[in-house]
């Protein structure tokens, strides 16, 4: 038995040797090198590159695990998948007993293909060789909830009806955002590496195979899920030659821009938010600046053996402005998150912003966070995440609650969320209707966008009756022979609202109304009479399941010729005259006062502060309340309806000022009901 193995050994050893001889000569004859420059490429993300260098290393030496791990990474990003698994399988082939993280990419292939039994076995066994409680093993813990979250969900009663968009190419675009600027037609923009010009195209990215830059375009936005033929390219200024201009997001006024730019030094990305501010006189944008207030910030990092720090940019990127513009999220990777990207966000303050605020470990994972977006009503933060259970790759999430104060974030659901990465979501009608963007197969380039419109299924009828009395706001007294209008309220789900009239109910000496109404409906009631403001109330029957009756009193405010009405938050900054974004809310309401009141006409009047002479602060004062009366004028009120005084300096709220905020307070803008007779006086 002993000669037998002595003679075995050597034949063994001289077969390993054998087999090594490829790989040994290849190594002599640069081999490494190729490895070294194949390991540049993919450092770079120049993913294409890559994997022709480590495909001529691994046919070359087929015992390289280096060069297959690779390949399966590589094929994984050029979404290859069926590839990515081969050299994956290649890999564990080389080195059956290796201990990293082959298995768990393995696992993210399968869930990615929707074969959840073997991303599970996959997943199970990386935990088996990967007993750490780290980053990794808590990322499986994760993948596994997914895989039993898309095993439980309902096929046949899917939350969305979604579609492709008209204007994909075969470039990525990706981003949408909704740009209302009060004029005809509102847009979508949109972020797209699509070519300016198809004779002249930019440098090509290895990786995606299109123009490196990316640029901001626009489309017009017909409803939720119908759009225009003509993309335009944004242009100069808020498009620059070099780096990508992408993920804008718009004020409610439109006026106001903030969006993401990427510049690259030396295969070295840098995201910052940027702004610029739209002259509606002239017709174009100001130059983009840098968002002040630390928005764009630095960290630390370790750059030797010896501690020794230097300070880098972080990556600021995905901006998304509230509906009164007061409030910016953005994701960033600066130091005191929870890890990778998080949601942030900042305030504005004065003319200015606060140093930027976590959204907190509710929101925020040991993962990315990605993507934010305040819903309209400003009680939902719907974000993108790797972080929560999920379908696979970035799905998006909802979050109810208010800035800094969010509870538990929910999973959209399929078939917004696939396997794939879903992100950079735009949300419309009441949250019922969405604009998307997704990696996922069948696209007409690597990301494309995707509208998406909740499917709402009809439950059992009942009977929801609403009724109540016209009052007099003081007095509190019935007011008589009112009138009470019954509106069904429907979104358009681009920023708008139609109002439907159901039907009008005349009240008699009890000045009491009565209606019937329908479940999962918005419905406004109008209360109306002569000499009184109309008012209305909103009322939303949700998904009740028994018969309910509900009892809404309106109250009216009595119409005093002349009295002077302060609109609240209708200031201006220092010196200037232009409508401020915060204005925007207020100034709605006294356009929907007017429409809701034809009947009367007002004078606006504009004040100062005391600073500066009785002479430049009334011709000041005059291009305020010119402002004012401008915008009622763009939201569609006759201009017939409408005079202006300019007050200047003469009658301040606050004297003497002391502070900032009397002068503020002083810079405001009012009105008084001139007449009740405008017109024929009907509202209905």
């Amino acid at each position: 038995m002993r000669r037998i193995q002595a003679r075995l050994i050597p034949a063994f050893t001289l077969l390993s040797l054998l087999l090594a001889i490829p790989g040994l000569m290849f190594a002599q004859k640069g081999g490494d090198k190729i490895l070294t420059k194949a390991d540049e490429h993919y450092a770079s993300e120049e993913y294409s590159d890559a994997e022709d260098l480590y495909k001529e290393v691994l046919n070359n030496d087929p015992n390289n695990y280096h060069a297959a791990y690779r390949l399966g990474k590589v094929n994984s990003f050029l979404r290859d998948y069926e590839e990515s698994l081969r050299f994956y399988r290649k890999a564990t082939e080389i080195s059956p007993s290796r201990n990293d993280t082959v298995y768990f990419h393995i696992g993210e292939i399968y869930k990615t293909l929707s074969n959840c039994r073997k991303a599970k076995e996959a997943f199970n066994e990386f935990m088996r060789r990967h007993p750490q409680q780290d980053a990794y093993f808590r990322a499986a813990e994760l993948e596994i909830q997914g895989c039993d979250l898309i095993q439980g969900y309902d096929k046949d009663r899917p939350a969305f009806r979604i579609g492709e968009v008209s204007f994909n190419s075969p470039a990525w675009d990706y981003f949408p955002a909704y740009l209302d600027q009060r004029q005809e037609d509102k847009f979508v923009v949109f972020s797209s590496q699509r070519p300016l010009n198809k004779k002249k195209k930019k440098k090509q990215d290895a990786f995606t195979g299109n123009p490196r830059e990316a640029d901001l375009y626009r489309v017009v936005m017909e409803d939720d899920s119908t759009f225009g033929q003509d993309v335009v390219n944004l242009g100069k200024p808020l498009n620059r030659k070099k780096g990508d201009d992408a993920a804008a997001t718009f004020s409610a006024t439109g006026l106001n821009v903030y969006y993401t730019y990427t510049a690259r030094k030396k295969r070295v990305e840098n995201n910052d938010i940027y702004e610029s501010r739209y002259d509606p006189f002239k017709k174009r944008w100001s130059k983009p600046r840098p968002m002040p207030g630390g928005i764009n910030g630095t960290r630390n990092v370790v750059v030797n053996d010896r501690g020794k720090t230097k300070p880098v940019s972080t990556d600021d990127r995905h901006p998304a402005i509230s509906k009164d513009g007061r409030t910016l999220f953005f994701a960033s990777d600066r130091d005191g998150g929870e890890g990778g990207l998080d949601i942030w966000f900042t305030r504005r303050v004065g003319n200015g912003w606060s140093e930027p605020v976590n959204a907190g470990p509710t929101i925020n994972s040991p993962f990315d966070e990605i993507s934010p977006f305040l819903n309209e009503a400003g009680n939902k933060l719907f974000f993108s995440s790797k972080g929560h259970v999920g379908f696979g790759g970035f799905d998006i999430f909802v979050a109810e609650g208010e800035v800094g104060n969010w509870r538990e974030p929910v999973n959209v659901g399929s078939p917004v969320n696939s396997t794939y990465d879903d992100l950079g979501s735009m949300w419309m009608s009441e949250d019922s209707s969405v604009l998307f963007t997704s990696n996922r197969r069948g696209g007409a380039g690597g990301y494309d966008i995707y509208w998406g419109r909740a499917i709402y299924y009809r439950p059992a009828a009942v009977e929801i009756t609403l009724q109540g009395r016209i009052r007099d706001k003081q007095t509190k007294l019935p007011i008589p022979f009112a009138t009470a209008i019954r509106y069904r309220v429907t979104d358009l789900g681009i920023g708008d609202q139609a109002l439907v009239v159901i039907d009008t109910f005349k009240t008699d000496q009890s000045a009491r109304y009565h209606f019937k109404l329908e479940k999962n409906t918005t419905y406004k009631i109008l209360g109306n009479a002569p000499e009184y403001f109309a008012n209305e109330v909103e009322v939303v029957t949700g998904d009740v399941s028994e018969d309910l009756e509900r009892n809404i009193d309106i109250e009216l405010e009595p119409i005093v010729l002349g009295k002077s009405i302060v609109l609240q938050n209708i200031y201006y900054d220092f010196d200037e005259y232009y409508i401020r974004d915060d204005a925007v809310i207020e100034l709605d309401s006294l356009v929907h006062l007017l429409e809701q009141n034809p009947n009367i006409t007002i004078q606006l009047g504009s004040h100062t502060d005391m600073n500066g002479s009785r002479h430049y602060n009334k011709g000041l004062s005059e291009n305020r309340a010119r402002a004012a009366v401008r915008y009622l004028m763009m939201s569609g009120i006759d201009p017939n309806r409408v005079t202006w005084y300019a007050f200047g300096k003469e009658d301040p709220l606050i004297y003497p000022e002391v502070t900032d905020a009397d002068e503020q307070a002083n810079r405001r803008t009012e009105f008084r009901v001139l007449s009740i007779n405008f017109g024929d006086g009907s509202v209905e």
